[in-house]
């Protein structure tokens, strides 16, 4: 049975949620940590401030999926507004909630910020849309492949979609001398 495509957003629509999600320090961070670091839902609640690492920006997911740990990167103005958050975290969690309450929150900015189909629009929706992200930049597979924690290329590749813009340019490019 063929495997149903992966629901992404688009950088407007990731945009859109959080500018949503302003009046929420702990929500648009949660949103953030999702899109920006492509953590899986689980992940996100298993997040410990020791585990991030703001001098070298990078934050270690410790038993993720398969009950493998892996490191990735934070942009570096994420990096900034995530340190100013953990002085405000009590007990090292900065998201001490369900798995259910993270997705109701997701599909509530997804919801406010009008994005289609918003009823479908998961936390690992994000984490898609990090992967797609990455790709129409021109992250090679296998770098997308390791922040994701993937074993296998191939589940990398599900996760990837390239936008229909990039692949416009690169049709045009490849046409422009004929």
């Amino acid at each position: 049975m063929p495997r149903k495509l992966p629901r992404f957003l688009t950088p407007e629509e990731v945009k859109a949620m959080f500018k949503e999600a302003e009046s929420s320090p702990r929500d648009l961070l949660l949103l953030k940590c999702l899109f920006y670091l492509g953590l899986r839902n689980s992940e996100a609640q298993k997040l410990h401030i020791d585990d991030i690492d703001f001098i070298n920006k990078n934050v270690k997911v410790v038993q993720g999926k398969g009950g493998k740990d892996r490191y990735i990167l934070m942009p570096s103005g994420f990096a900034e507004e995530l340190k100013a958050y953990a002085t405000t975290v009590q007990n090292g969690n900065p998201f001490p909630i369900s798995d259910r309450h993270i997705r109701r929150i997701v599909k509530c900015y997804a919801r406010k910020a009008g994005v289609r189909k918003a009823d479908e629009i998961h936390p690992h929706t994000l984490r898609h849309s990090y992967a797609t992200h990455l790709q129409n930049l021109g992250t090679p597979l296998n770098a997308i492949q390791s922040l994701l924690g993937h074993e296998k290329i191939e589940t990398t590749t599900i996760y990837t979609h390239m936008g229909k813009e990039k692949i416009r340019e690169y049709i045009e490019r490849a046409f422009e001398r004929f």
